[in-house]
């Protein structure tokens, strides 16, 4: 009898073992946005949530994955009003905890970009004056500037890097003057912004599409781009609303079954590749709804759904995604209001 009850207690624990393993290991957060003022996780299809920040008065914003899934980097606004000089570069491990503040100079960083080693972070900052691209080294926290070096005349500033999985290059976005040579043109006091390409020590600095000629008749704005994984391709987004796909050397694609399904009223806010380059994963914005409010959704370029994956009063924003990132424990999870999984959304 003593034997059967030490079998039964033998099973009872390797099942609660089990039962315990199975729940964590199989639950993984790939996706970490913000949500409010707060940085948080969830899974690919929404579900699991968990809020890793709590902010009373400030804000937090632009989370990125580190390439190890340990670390996220992230951009904290000190006040509420969320002023030009009060972002700074903070890092923290995947489940929330060891929180590391990088910069403390009250200039306005923004944008991080994990170099695909580890050890250093592209990011946005004006502590040279205007917006450039700076990079910090995470051993000993030098800051080297990258951008804005050569004081060309149509210079406005550079912002939001994204480093290739390779490591050799960096992609980001910079503000072109629309000013002709001899000070007029049409919207001459505006700037455009265009893509461009560089080496990852800042030399070799191109366009990856023609900028605009100076005095053009309409300003055209490129934001935030993204390596693909195999490094063929660029995705961003254009007037803040279309997002397209640039193949290196080829022609820009715009994904026209997002506008075509929900109409031209969006706005976007973050962009990403997920599912190793087969989906893209955005925030968006539906401006012909009262009191709408950004939530994120998938698409997926092979079988064409696209799936809202929150709902929520809150703006969800600026996503980035990983894969197997971070096992979320059931504890501490937030509740999901995402909605119906559909192939084709319904408003």
């Amino acid at each position: 009898m003593k034997y059967l009850k030490n079998v039964f207690l033998l099973q009872t624990i390797f099942f609660t073992f089990c039962l315990l393993f199975f729940s964590v290991a199989s639950v993984e957060a790939k996706i970490v946005f913000r949500m409010g003022d707060d940085i948080c996780v969830m899974n690919d299809d929404g579900t699991n949530r968990r809020r890793l920040t709590r902010n009373t008065v400030s804000k937090d914003h632009y989370p990125r994955w580190s390439p190890d899934g340990k670390r996220i980097a992230f951009i904290r606004f000190m006040d509420k009003k969320r002023t030009q000089t009060s972002g700074e570069l903070f890092i923290m491990n995947a489940n929330g905890k060891h929180l590391q503040r990088l910069t403390d100079d009250n200039v306005g960083d923004g944008y991080p970009s994990w170099s695909p080693d580890g050890k250093k972070i592209a990011f946005r900052t004006r502590r040279s004056g205007d917006s450039e691209v700076h990079v910090i080294d995470l051993a000993t926290r030098n800051i080297t500037q990258l951008t804005g070096l050569t004081g060309a005349e149509n210079e406005r500033g550079s912002t939001a890097p994204d480093w290739s999985s390779d490591g050799t290059q960096i992609v980001y976005e910079k503000f072109i003057s629309n000013r002709k040579p001899n000070g007029g043109g049409f919207a001459a006091g505006f700037a455009h912004k265009n893509i461009y390409l560089m080496s990852a020590d800042g030399e070799d600095q191109r366009p990856l599409l023609p900028d605009p000629k100076p005095g053009a008749k309409t300003i055209t704005m490129r934001f935030f781009p993204r390596w693909s994984a195999d490094g063929q391709r660029i995705l961003f987004y254009e007037a803040q609303c279309r997002i397209f796909v640039q193949r290196i050397g080829g022609v820009a694609h715009a994904i026209k079954d997002i506008y075509e399904r929900l109409g031209d009223n969006l706005l976007t806010a973050g962009a990403c590749w997920m599912d190793n380059d087969r989906a893209v994963l955005f925030g968006l914005k539906l401006t012909d709804k009262p009191n709408a409010s950004y939530d994120l959704y998938r698409y997926e370029f092979r079988t064409r759904k696209l799936r809202r994956l929150t709902r929520d009063p809150q703006d969800e924003k600026w996503p980035d995604w990983i894969e197997g990132a971070l096992s979320v424990s059931p504890q501490g999870k937030l509740p999901t209001q995402w909605g119906e999984k559909k192939q084709n959304i319904s408003q």
